[in-house]
Formats: structure tokens, C-alpha cells, sequence
């Protein structure tokens, strides 16, 4: 199996469409149990 350059995955990123990159990060979500939510800041008082 040929190894993925880290300039080959920004590649990828750079030349697909939005539909793909959203794809692409459903599939990551599911296959490593992670989300890509931002993370909520909470206002200390």
C-alpha cells in the first residue's frame, strides 16, 4: 500500500467540493467515533 503524503490529503482538500469534504468528514466521524463540532467556551461568573 502506497503511504498518504500530508500534501497529497491538502491536495485533495483543495481541489473537492464541499459536498466532498462534508462526506469525507462524516465518514472520519464515524470511523474514529470523533466529532468536528467546535468546542463551546463557557463564561466564567
Amino acid at each position: 500500500m502506497a503511504e498518504v503524503k500530508r500534501t497529497d490529503v491538502l491536495d485533495y482538500l483543495e481541489n473537492a467540493n464541499m459536498l466532498e469534504i462534508s462526506e469525507l468528514i462524516s465518514e472520519i466521524e464515524d470511523k474514529f467515533g470523533v466529532t468536528a463540532a467546535a468546542p463551546v467556551a463557557i463564561a466564567a461568573g
